[in-house]
């Protein structure tokens, strides 16, 4: 595998963009806007979101599979084989701690209280389908892209415009903040995406980041969104 730095955007920069990576994302993008609209028209054929997030996972997983075979160091491009120091694990903790907290926090405010069933452990399973390609196109396709670009060469701009960006994929969530037309998600993504890109950057993988998004879905929806 590559030797490479945790030297944050320095490293980046140096980076070149992978079009192959860019026609992979704009061609997921494409089936995930036709099975959406087949749900919408084609009522009868049930899609649900565990279709998307299914097809989405085959696509990514099959992607991987098919570049990793011809270019095996990809692998450690995308954050998927690279080692995971100490300062990552704790780090991704210190994420994953403040990622609970937020929820819990809303869910005690919207419902005086907060609940925890042994059914949500198999929620967090089921949604590694749908976190897994999430990440790895925010970080391992849109930030390796954008930190190509001479804009984006600073400390604060990629993580800032990775949240925006992240921020509005979930424009089309249905729970609203009360007395308004705001996606709560659309709110909480925000510092979510922030905060993914500045450890992406630093430590190179999208594992721990898919472990925190496939835990904390599943809270925010059961502790918050239920109640709205």
């Amino acid at each position: 595998m590559a030797t490479r730095t945790n030297s944050g955007n320095e490293s980046q920069t140096e980076r070149r963009i992978d079009w192959t990576d860019l026609k992979y994302a704009v061609f997921v993008g494409v089936v995930f806007v036709a099975v959406k609209l087949a749900g919408v028209m084609a009522p009868a054929w049930e899609v649900r979101r565990i279709t998307i997030d299914d097809v989405a996972s085959v696509l990514t997983l099959g992607y991987i599979v098919a570049r990793a075979r011809r270019q095996p160091e990809r692998l450690d491009d995308w954050g998927i084989t690279t080692r995971l120091t100490l300062s990552g694990v704790l780090t991704g903790a210190a994420l994953l701690l403040l990622a609970v907290a937020i929820p819990a926090a809303l869910g005690v405010a919207v419902a005086g209280r907060l609940s925890f069933r042994p059914s949500y452990v198999s929620e967090m399973i089921e949604y590694i389908p749908s976190a897994f390609p999430q990440q790895f196109f925010l970080c391992s396709v849109v930030l390796a892209t954008l930190a190509t670009l001479r804009p984006f060469r600073g400390l604060w701009q990629l993580p800032l415009a990775v949240g925006l960006l992240f921020s509005l994929a979930h424009f089309w969530t249905p729970a609203r903040i009360p007395g308004t037309i705001v996606p709560i998600q659309l709110v909480l993504t925000f510092p979510a995406g922030f905060f993914a890109a500045f450890y992406f950057l630093k430590f190179r993988t999208i594992l721990p980041l898919t472990a925190i998004h496939a835990i904390c879905y599943p809270l925010l929806h059961n502790w918050v969104e239920s109640h709205l």
